[in-house]
């Protein structure tokens, strides 16, 4: 009994000391653990990090060429409808086209657009990589536009037609409730595009890129939605409403052949085109360094 005894006592003399055995097992674990995934941690980190900077640095570059872009007109009076919005209003890229990044801007600060211009970052491919521009003119009246990096634009008029959205339900009084009214109307279009002799169905981006009103002087409620090929966009769509009077009106935001119907009727049909200079849908291109 007494060797059982001491026994015993002898083994209750320090009970802690599994668990620090334990314990430091466990630590030596951990930092097993930690050697071997920090690296990678740290390399998908930096990866972030490098990919954000670039994102960053080539949304600069797209804002500096934008910034380039001067408007003049012998028929537009308002100097806001001549100057470039604040920001882009979609950022998009598509990599089955290389394309690697993208933008769309509006041309004016009040009311309606003047015109929408959308930049693009291709990469390499069998060329240099480039920056292109296409410009659509939403006014009826005359302007032009000029770069230092050499594009120039002078279309005479618009291809935007307004015409009455019948079916519309009575303009709600707020403006949120009357956005909603908006969404509503957009979705009863269906846009398609001929891409390699294709018929692609175009899909409407839920949110408009640009809401807009007419100032204090004019009941102007507009908002400009998107049908894009993936996130890539290719028709333009405004719903305005003023004094519950609703309308509507498509442009091309792409060179391929479109067409668009309305409560499945037919609304909307435009060529594949390359627009020059002086259409009032064109392009234009240039040699870019990528920003890395």
């Amino acid at each position: 009994m007494i060797s059982i005894q001491n026994q015993s006592f002898s083994g209750m003399r320090n009970p802690a000391r599994p668990v620090l055995a334990a314990q430091a097992c466990l630590c030596v674990l951990i930092g097993t653990w930690l050697i071997a995934v920090g690296p990678a941690h740290a390399d998908e980190g930096s990866q972030k990090s490098d990919l954000e900077a670039s994102s960053k640095r080539r949304l600069e570059a797209m804002r500096e060429a934008i910034n380039d872009l001067k408007f003049s007109s012998p028929d537009i009076k308002a100097e806001a409808a001549l100057r470039m919005g604040k920001g882009p209003l979609l950022r998009y890229n598509d990599q089955t086209r290389n394309l690697l990044d993208a933008t769309v801007w509006r041309v004016g600060k009040i009311g309606r657009p003047t015109a929408v211009v959308t930049l693009e970052i291709y990469g390499k491919t069998d060329a240099a990589p480039a920056l292109v521009y296409e410009f659509v003119s939403l006014s009826p009246g005359r302007f032009s536009m000029e770069s230092p990096r050499g594009p120039r634009w002078t279309p005479s008029g618009t291809d935007l037609k307004m015409a009455a959205l019948t079916n519309a339900p009575r303009a709600a009084d707020s403006k949120t409730a009357r956005l909603a009214q908006m969404r509503q109307a957009a979705r009863r279009f269906e846009v398609r595009e001929e891409y390699r002799g294709d018929k692609v169905e175009c899909r409407l981006l839920a949110t408009p890129i640009d809401r807009y009103d007419g100032g204090e002087r004019d009941r102007l409620d507009g908002a400009m939605f998107i049908f894009a090929n993936g996130t890539n966009p290719e028709v333009g769509l405004l719903v305005e409403c003023r004094d519950n009077e609703w309308s509507y009106g498509m442009f091309r935001l792409g060179g391929a052949a479109l067409s668009a119907d309305l409560d499945g009727k037919p609304c909307y049909a435009a060529p594949a085109m390359r627009g020059g200079i002086s259409d009032r849908y064109a392009t234009a291109a240039h040699g870019i360094a990528l920003p890395e």
